[in-house]
């Protein structure tokens, strides 16, 4: 989840809707004050929790849900109908200071989140299926990448930048160990329900 003024982002909803309704409360937010999710790819491990929210939610405004273009038309379909679904390209930005790489990779179809301030950026991953090259390489087309958060799946410890001030680990990271090894002290392994205060 991200906060920003005016908004509060969900970024991936994870495989149980309850478990997730379970974390938001432990961190005092309910669903009621998200108004924009983002769903990095199409594995029911990071999007099944949207049936809940969505069936939850009581807001009289539609859930604005940011989704890769590449998912299937059953899918976005399903969506469409209880949140206005905005399909992902091109990167843009989808509100102040938070922007989408836009859909990235060939055959798993793959968005990530950039938070800029000053030249820098917090980059959120899913899974980074595309490759964490890829993505770090479209994140530079406006920020340095200063934080990074998220699954790197396949990444390997020479594919993270030496210059990063932190990365947090999350659950698809296969090479974990061997990354953290690298960050020292700048490496922390990532956890569902956790809280982060990430300041650039």
């Amino acid at each position: 989840m991200v906060s920003s003024p005016g908004h509060t982002l969900m970024f991936d909803c994870g495989w149980d809707g309850h478990i997730l309704e379970r974390n938001l409360s432990r961190l005092g937010v309910s669903f009621d004050e998200i108004d924009i999710v983002v769903l990095s790819h199409q594995h029911w491990d990071h999007i099944s929790g949207l049936t809940r929210l969505l069936a939850q939610r009581k807001r009289d405004d539609r859930l604005r849900a940011f989704i890769p273009a590449g998912f299937s038309e059953r899918l976005k379909g399903e969506i469409s109908r209880k949140a206005q679904l905005e399909e992902v390209h091109e990167a843009r930005e989808i509100a102040p200071g938070i922007m989408t790489t836009g859909q990235l990779g060939r055959d798993i179809k793959e968005q990530s989140l950039m938070l800029l301030s000053a030249g820098r950026s917090v980059v959120l991953t899913g899974c980074a299926h595309p490759g964490l090259g890829t993505i770090l390489g479209r994140v530079r087309e406006y920020a340095r990448p200063a934080i990074l958060v998220g699954g790197l799946h396949g990444a390997k410890s020479e594919d993270v930048p030496t210059d990063l001030e932190t990365a947090i680990l999350c659950h698809c990271t296969r090479n974990r160990e061997a990354i953290l090894s690298m960050l020292g002290d700048r490496g922390l392994v990532g956890a569902a329900g956790a809280k982060y205060d990430l300041h650039l």
